[in-house]
């Protein structure tokens, strides 16, 4: 005699059990496969969001920054990283060095020092200190910035990107 599964279709009543065993494991993989699914849209999302952070940032400029040994605050549009540091031409400006992943994070002598590359921590401490990643302290012209680390993170991604 066969039973009808509602799962499977017609069965032996040993095969009942088996069928609805592999079902559930069916089910469960799929609703597994779809969380991770749903995971790698949301971690694609955050960091599209980061990158957007980091380029408002580049272009329109960060909080809170001030000249070297002067603690008045700048106007936003005074300390945009786009005022001196051109991108549109993958080249250094008259003014300051391209910032782009090819200048950030390969080896290259700056200011003197000896050859040295950025990660996001030592941009971070650029940006807040005034100190390379070769121990060089950068002009005074350059802005320093009360950066949080959530929107370095976002600067960094952003120029690393491009």
């Amino acid at each position: 005699r066969l039973e009808r599964s509602p799962v499977a279709g017609w069965y032996k009543p040993s095969q009942v059990q088996e069928v609805r065993f592999a079902a559930r494991w069916r089910w469960m993989l799929l609703s597994l496969s779809l969380l991770l699914a749903a995971g790698a849209v949301v971690q694609q999302w955050r960091e599209h969001q980061r990158l957007q952070r980091g380029q408002l940032i580049y272009q329109q400029g960060g909080p809170g920054a001030s000249l070297a040994g002067d603690d008045s605050s700048l106007p936003a549009l005074a300390t945009r990283c786009v005022n001196c540091h051109d991108a549109s031409s993958g080249a250094q400006s008259a003014f300051a060095p391209a910032l782009n992943a090819a200048a950030l994070t390969q080896l290259h002598a700056r200011r003197g020092g000896p050859p040295s590359r950025y990660d996001q921590s030592s941009l971070c401490k650029l940006l807040r200190e005034g100190v390379d990643p070769a121990w060089v302290q950068i002009p005074r012209a350059m802005p320093r910035y009360s950066i949080s680390n959530e929107d370095c993170a976002a600067l960094w991604s952003y120029l690393v990107s491009r």
